[in-house]
């Protein structure tokens, strides 16, 4: 696990950034530039814009010496900080083919030998080290990011092109659900510790839980296959309102990746559905009616948090290099694999404050409409994901690494 301390920071810089260029070593530069939907951004922009935020939010305003490498970058990479100026609309961003890939590179290696001199004096290090953590774990979400969007990218092929070469075995036997009681307690919720973490984590505070149950392990193929054969996409009894327009509007009959009922696709290509392998990439309205046809319910978001800090920290994250769910008792501790749904919405806790100033933006503008996740992925970075962490998507969103674990009032 890589190390937040202060005398590590800048260590982490230099291994996150080169773990970037890891991802992007079999892509070719056709490849980077490609955006399939308005919510998919192109590799290439994900790999400037991680370093037009070092390069715009520390060395810009504290290196009086620094020559910005291209007045057009703060342009075509800002991506949605109005305080900063304007920039290219998120769904135009596949149209930019230049500048070139070998430019975005060169870009990285410049802004990197500028953060490393920057904060090779300490004093800079102690001056601004939130703004280089905050810079870090950016980039750790863009990470995550960039293999969501090139799956959708390769999805959309018809060549159907892999990403990875990796040979997935899931066990045969289908996993007993097993389910985890809880009796009525106070938690203490948001982020407590030392270090870094989001302003939507904080302030941390006090909710009262009661008696509930929660199901260990994710919804698995298997059992999705049943919600489908039971005709579930079809009974307006088990969906939300919204949910039913959605579904019927977008023609929506199985999760997203499914090419049929045998087969789908994931970054390590074209590959028979593994049944007690968990479900991915559903909506929040998917799981919702799913959780309706068992007659359970969605875990809150308090709930889940519970669960998580009562595990230990291990599973399938992107370190294990798999790219895809692979489910099994190992991952009934809560962490990894898929990112689970909760019914909560995504709103600020009691007196939460956004980041100051330069950074306001980040995260406080996103807290409507949307719904908490939790937990990590198989491609979320071990290090990023903690039991506070708060991810948050649109209730239609399906291209990111999500599934569900069922929840239950007793």
């Amino acid at each position: 696990m890589l190390d937040h301390t202060e005398n590590n920071l800048l260590l982490l810089f230099k291994k996150v950034r080169t773990r970037t260029k890891d991802l992007i070593i079999n892509l070719y530069p056709e490849d980077t530039v490609i955006q399939t939907e308005p919510f998919v951004s192109p590799t290439k922009w994900h790999l400037a814009h991680t370093t037009w935020f070092f390069e715009n939010f520390i060395l810009k305003e504290n290196l009086k010496s620094y020559k910005i490498f291209d007045k057009n970058y703060n342009y075509l990479f800002n991506s949605y900080y109005n305080s900063v100026g304007e920039y290219n609309d998120k769904n135009k961003r596949g149209f930019v083919s230049r500048p070139f890939l070998e430019d975005i590179i060169n870009y990285r290696d410049y802004v990197d030998r500028y953060i490393e001199d920057f904060f090779s004096n300490n004093n800079n290090l102690l001056n601004h080290k939130f703004a280089l953590q905050l810079g870090i774990n950016h980039e750790e979400q863009h990470q995550e990011l960039i293999l969501m969007d090139i799956l959708n990218v390769f999805f959309n092929n018809p060549l159907k092109p892999n990403f990875s070469n990796n040979l997935i075995i899931i066990k045969n036997e289908r996993i007993k659900g097993e389910w985890k009681n809880f009796s009525k307690t106070t938690l203490k919720y948001g982020f407590n510790g030392g270090g870094f973490c989001y302003d939507n984590e904080t302030p941390s505070g006090e909710t009262a839980l009661t008696d509930f149950q929660i199901q260990t392990n994710l919804v698995s193929n298997e059992d999705w296959k049943d919600f489908i054969c039971n005709d579930g996409y079809n009974r307006h009894e088990f969906w939300l309102s919204d949910g039913w327009d959605y579904i019927k509007q977008n023609k929506i009959e199985r999760p997203l990746y499914w090419i049929d009922d045998q087969y789908n696709f994931t970054l390590n290509g074209l590959s028979k559905i593994k049944n007690n392998q968990p479900v991915s990439h559903i909506s929040f309205y998917e799981a919702d009616a799913y959780a309706r046809y068992r007659k359970k319910r969605l875990p809150t978001e308090f709930e889940l948090e519970l669960c998580l800090l009562k595990s230990e920290k291990q599973g399938n994250f992107l370190e294990n290099t798999i790219y895809e769910p692979i489910g099994g008792k190992e991952q009934n501790n809560f962490f990894g694999d898929l990112w689970s749904w909760t019914s909560s919405n995504y709103t600020p806790y009691k007196n939460y404050q956004p980041f100051g100033e330069k950074f306001a933006e980040y995260n406080g503008k996103f807290m409507c409409n949307q719904f908490v996740l939790k937990g990590g992925s198989c491609i979320t970075p071990i290090d990023h994901i903690r039991p506070s962490y708060r991810n948050f998507y649109y209730p239609g969103d399906r291209w990111q690494f999500s599934g569900l674990r069922l929840a239950n009032d007793i």
